[in-house]
């Protein structure tokens, strides 16, 4: 026993270390998860998640929160108006940090730029809610769980700032859930499985299957559910996923092994639950993985980011443009124009494409893309008189 409790110590010290390489700058990590319980969504770890959306979405001077508003078409009225203030009396309202990159880098100074959800460990992602606290907690306690992991997704969803997620190993009800409600989840496809386990548990994943069919699509969502059982779900990821690497040198294979020494404590032996050669691919699908997460936050913190906040809100508020009655973007009640939406969100995507031309950012990049336009044609221009005198 004493030699198993060093191992798992051993294991959860060495892990972060292992997986959580560090990231560019303007990026930070969302934490969660303990090793010894297989990255459970436990009620502590579904606070400290809550916790760190809310500090990295959280003015620092002021402790104004910065939260994408409601998606609802009647918020762009207010974006509109927020724009016009800025433009006609320089004054910012509550919604300029929204429309206005320079309000924007003030209200968020020293805050990230990029979230990254990450859990500690190699083989699981993680395994849902804590089920012992499912069965032994008081009604109420168990309601405040299911709330809270509710809040963190809901928080995710309404980050003003993308979170990528960073999905390993099997991500299991709930788990899948919050891999799912990430803004870009990333995967090895050799170590990422999403499991719905459905009505052999005697818990049905109704709560995960709710969001995951908004996803996944409802038939192959509920097809899951049905079927339940602790099997490979033919769930797809849906998200961004990295090629089964190769060994491409004598070097990457001695790293492989190495960092497969240090997790797995030596060279492999008749008591160890994984062969040496699986050890050794884990390490490399991992670190993979890690460099695919590194490149990609890279390249998404190089792009304005108060552009992609409203890009965010604008898409995730005409999702819910059904063709249906609803209060347009002028605070009046209209009929909708039936269908599948489709009249309404061109509609409502035309005022927002108004507005996001009137952003610094916008007018820059279409005055940049003018004046290269411009060299490109005086070149060609050039070039075709060079040669008609040539020729």
């Amino acid at each position: 026993m004493d030699k198993i409790q060093r191992g798992v110590a051993r294991s959860r010290a060495l892990l972060p270390q292992i997986t959580h390489r560090p990231l560019p700058s303007g990026v930070s990590y969302l934490h969660f998860g303990d090793y010894g319980t297989r990255n459970a969504m436990t009620k502590h770890e579904l606070q400290r998640l809550k916790d760190q959306l809310i500090e990295a979405n959280t003015n620092p001077q002021t402790g104004r929160q910065l939260f994408l508003p409601a998606f609802k078409p009647q918020t762009l009225g207010h974006l509109e108006r927020s724009q016009e203030l800025l433009t006609k009396e320089g004054k910012a309202d509550d919604y300029a940090w929204l429309v206005s990159s320079r309000v924007w880098e003030e209200e968020r100074k020293g805050l990230p730029k990029l979230l990254v959800l990450a859990s500690p460990g190699f083989k699981v992602f993680s395994s849902g809610h804590h089920l012992m606290e499912i069965k032994n907690g008081s009604p109420e306690e168990v309601r405040e769980i299911f709330a809270l992991c509710a809040e963190v997704m809901s928080l995710i969803r309404r980050s003003a700032i993308l979170v990528m997620g960073k999905i390993h190993g099997i991500a299991s009800g709930a788990g899948a859930q919050l891999a799912l409600a990430t803004d870009v989840p990333v995967a090895s496809r050799s170590l990422t499985e999403l499991w719905l386990p459905g009505a052999d548990l005697g818990l049905p994943c109704t709560s995960p299957a709710a969001g995951l069919s908004r996803v996944l699509g409802t038939r192959r969502t509920w097809l899951e559910l049905a079927k339940g059982g602790y099997v490979r779900a033919g769930l797809k990821l849906h998200g961004v996923e990295v090629d089964d690497p190769a060994t491409k040198t004598v070097e990457d294979k001695l790293q492989y092994e190495q960092q497969a020494n240090i997790l797995f404590e030596g060279p492999p032996s008749s008591e160890k639950s994984l062969p040496r050669r699986s050890a050794e691919d884990i390490v490399r699908h991992r670190l993979s993985l890690d460099h695919l997460v590194y490149r990609l936050a890279r390249r998404l913190t190089k792009r304005d980011t108060q552009q992609t906040a409203i890009t965010k809100w604008a898409f995730w508020t005409q999702i819910g443009l059904r063709g249906q009655p609803h209060i347009n973007a002028d605070g009046v009640e209209v009929d909708g124009c039936g269908g599948d939406g489709f009249e309404d969100a061109v509609a409502f995507a035309g005022r927002v494409m108004a507005l996001h031309s009137q952003s610094e950012v916008a007018k820059e990049g279409i005055s940049r893309f003018l004046q290269e336009n411009a060299m490109r044609k005086q070149t060609n221009k050039t070039e075709v008189e060079m040669n008609e005198t040539t020729g």
